[in-house]
């Protein structure tokens, strides 16, 4: 008999999820040809966050996410980055294709992070919208300052343990850490192979290699 039934299949390609085997497919929502790719936003948070929470009422055992994302909205993704961060179980992200911008963050929140031999890493400082009234339009842009200082805290955590971290400096810790992504990010976009995700510490392995 197939691993996979129908039933399976249809609530993988239907819902994204498949409560049997545990696993959750992170990927972006089917747009309009004129939409273009939306990436993460409030349908694949809503969908993503229901997924999780059935899967954690069935039981307390570990759970796979397969991602593949180009990023997208702070908001959207900072939700399902603190959902995998609240939940009980012992959740692996593996990534197809890219983990770049807000996808990148998300990684950071599973207790185990794959990269697949082909996978790139992308971080940097995201774009910016603002629009109405002068007033409103400044209190956005101190907001947008927690944003960055957010994302820099949650990299800098991850890439104080690293290898990277350790050759550096004598005695790394967060604050060095952060001003030196501060500085790299001010660069630009920042991509990175699987194997320097790994050096950096924004993951913990390549599928096939140990």
């Amino acid at each position: 008999m197939s691993y996979y039934s129908n039933n399976i299949l249809e609530d993988v390609h239907n819902y994204g999820a498949s409560l049997s085997s545990r696993e959750i497919f992170l990927h972006n929502m089917f747009s309009t040809s004129d939409e273009g790719n939306p990436g993460v936003d409030y349908r694949m948070a809503s969908v993503f966050i229901k997924n999780l929470r059935m899967l954690e009422n069935k039981s307390q055992d570990p759970i796979i996410i397969h991602m593949n994302s180009i990023g997208g909205c702070w908001s959207d993704g900072i939700s399902i980055y603190d959902a995998i961060q609240m939940s009980k179980c012992y959740i692996s992200i593996m990534v197809y294709g890219q983990a770049e911008s807000m996808s990148s963050i998300i990684l950071q929140a599973a207790d185990e992070r794959i990269m697949c031999p082909n996978a790139y890493f992308m971080l940097h400082y995201g774009s910016s919208d603002a629009s109405g009234d002068y007033q409103s339009n400044q209190n956005w842009i101190q907001y947008e300052k927690n944003i960055c200082d957010t994302m820099l805290d949650i990299y800098s955590n991850m890439c104080v343990r690293s290898k990277f971290a350790k050759e550096k400096y004598s005695k790394p810790d967060v604050n060095k850490i952060k001003n030196f992504l501060n500085k790299k990010l001010k660069e630009g976009d920042w991509y990175l192979t699987p194997q320097q995700t790994i050096y950096y510490g924004f993951a913990d392995k390549i599928v096939g290699l140990e």
